[in-house]
């Protein structure tokens, strides 16, 4: 929450205000319940957490947070400077008291290093911490616009810029008849606005608008397609054992890489949860937040991780089994020609060959091997990412791919969200040390992505290289054959028997298998997208190196790191959306 302080909260308007906070909250807590009884297949039986961010200064803080806590809701202090010296702006008094009474009842203090010769700066930076712990801001705003930096005014402002709903509760308008708070939201609209600002901003009355709001918020995915990826997600079992071996065979085959054991086991969600925790490094202690890291953001990591993984392979072995079976396929109805004697038996293994790619392609597309791949891997990056950025404060709701009116598309980014918010804020005082403990997780997890892109680059340029090098060859040895054969007739001479084979069936079988092998190569080629694959992985390595670079000269800033880290978000998930993109138009199919 963000609101004024007295002398621009007049006496007068704390009785007004108190007398509409109740019902606010109140209402907000019975709006969420409802959402979790009806959602309750997919939602935890425990009732809710309400959780109000505030820095509690004197004023509109103390008394929202106050009026919370009557509630029953958890508080989470988010503080401009360490508290021995953010007690300096109450005095002595009953201000004083108030903020070291609802200091010592809030579940997690995250005190920022602001400096007191740079206090308007370290306001504006606890302010912008709420709005990313934040899912509405609940605003004590007189409408007026903003005397300094850091002002109620500039973060309701921000709150806005960033799509997010903003509760506004005027002290004055409050007191007059009829007027409640009202809702300053762009998702209010069907518009596209791309830069909302006070000016233009969408606004309802609460009373009007609040349930539907919150169920867009929070509410998990309706539409069937989402309800059936959740469904499989929350149900998704990892097999011990692999049978998708032909995508690590064509690796192998290639002399890209060795056969290894992971090949024919895939990974499993705890080895994938320890990989990020070992990452991760040597965390500082944030209280509860470190806890809820290691509880519920690592193993829904591992979960996603593991599963994106299997079916990635599973994906990929299916269409090059699939393009490898009907070049089988064509060698089986040539090679009649050669044992006319077998023909019953090879039409009848080319039927099964057939049945085969048939019923790959109708298992992958059923079990959904192709979106399974891709949503899981999207869903992994996103909380491997906000477990880095949820240190300082910032919980990613709303990032690069949240659409324009900042709800969430789909039941990954609900996904996601649900759990940066179960992470709540750190319990921490923020140094030079804790700074330095937060950029070396963040450095180990740059240099571990930055590795994985280089080599996934060398690797898929060399497959691509190497499948049309070996494409190439096919087609050549084609029009070879085709010359020979032509240049024999030219001759006048007829064809011979080589070792009891007729030339004529020979020529004709390796005219028609050579150039079937050709184009079974070139469409897992064009399948794979491995081309484009290395050049977007060469693409994020030299991103991640340039920023590793960048952090690694940067002084020990709260700011600075925050903006590295949301670089570094932007930039995985920039690479996962053309990833994507490329993937989306070449689900499982039957090659042709």
């Amino acid at each position: 929450m963000t609101g004024h302080r007295p002398p621009r909260l007049g006496a007068a308007d704390i009785a007004p205000l108190q007398a509409a906070l109740a019902p606010l909250l109140e209402r907000l807590t019975t709006a969420l319940r409802g959402i979790q009884r009806r959602h309750s297949r997919w939602l935890s039986a425990q009732l809710p957490c309400h959780r109000l961010v505030s820095a509690l200064a004197e004023g509109a803080d103390s008394l929202v947070a106050e009026a919370a806590l009557d509630l029953g809701w958890q508080l989470d202090a988010c503080l401009p400077f360490p508290p021995a010296d953010y007690a300096a702006d109450f005095g002595e008094g009953p201000a004083l008291s108030r903020f070291r009474g609802l200091l010592a009842r809030a579940e997690a203090v995250f005190a920022l290093p602001g400096q007191r010769d740079a206090a308007t700066a370290a306001y504006e930076a606890v302010g912008r911490v709420v709005l990313d712990q934040a899912d509405i801001l609940l605003a004590v705003w007189d409408g007026d616009p903003a005397r300094g930096r850091g002002g109620t005014a500039q973060i309701v402002a921000e709150a806005v810029a960033r799509h997010i709903p903003v509760i506004h509760l005027d002290p004055a308008a409050l007191a007059g008849p009829g007027t409640g708070p009202q809702l300053l939201w762009t998702g209010l609209s069907d518009l596209d606005f791309e830069q909302p600002t006070l000016d233009t901003v969408p606004r309802a009355p609460v009373a009007e608008v609040l349930e539907s709001v919150l169920d867009m918020l929070t509410a998990p995915p309706g539409n069937p397609v989402d309800v059936r990826m959740l469904r499989r997600f929350y149900r998704e079992r990892i097999m011990r054992r692999t049978p998708a071996l032909p995508w690590p065979l064509l690796l192998a085959t290639t002399g890209v890489r060795r056969m290894r054991a992971a090949d024919l086991a895939p990974p499993r969600p705890v080895d994938c949860a320890q990989r990020l925790g070992r990452g991760l490094g040597n965390l500082p202690p944030t209280g509860g937040h470190s806890a809820r890291l290691s509880r519920i953001l690592l193993p829904r990591f591992g979960l996603s991780d593991a599963a994106a993984t299997y079916f990635a392979q599973l994906f990929r072995s299916g269409y090059v089994a699939n393009f490898a079976l009907a070049a089988v396929a064509v060698l089986l109805a040539l090679s009649g020609l050669v044992a006319p004697g077998l023909k019953s038996w090879l039409i009848g293994t080319e039927l099964l060959v057939i049945v085969l790619i048939l019923a790959n392609t109708r298992l992958g597309t059923r079990v959904g091997w192709h979106e399974r791949w891709m949503d899981n891997r999207h869903l992994a990056e996103q909380l491997r990412t906000v477990s880095v950025s949820s240190l300082l404060g910032d919980l990613a709701l709303r990032d690069a791919d949240a659409d324009s009116r900042g709800m969430a598309p789909g039941w990954v980014r609900w996904y996601a969200r649900a759990t940066a918010r179960e992470l709540g804020l750190p319990h921490a005082v923020v140094d030079a040390g804790y700074l330095r403990r937060v950029r070396g997780a963040a450095q180990a997890m740059i240099e571990d992505q930055a590795a994985y892109h280089r080599d996934n680059a060398r690797r898929m340029h060399l497959l691509d290289h190497r499948l049309h090098r070996l494409g190439g060859y096919l087609f050549a040895l084609t029009a070879m054959a085709c010359i020979a054969w032509i240049a024999v007739k030219l001759a006048g001479l007829e064809p011979g028997n080589l070792a009891g084979l007729d030339m004529t069936v020979a020529v004709t079988i390796a005219t028609a298998v050579l150039p079937a092998l050709g184009a079974a190569l070139y469409g897992i080629r064009m399948q794979g997208d491995f081309n484009g694959v290395a050049d977007r992985s060469l693409t994020t390595s030299a991103r991640l190196e340039a920023l590793q670079r960048a952090i690694a000269g940067d002084p020990d800033d709260f700011g600075r790191l925050q903006a590295r880290l949301r670089r570094l978000s932007d930039v995985m998930l920039a690479d996962i959306a053309h990833w994507r993109t490329t993937y989306q138009a070449r689900p499982l199919s039957l090659p042709g």
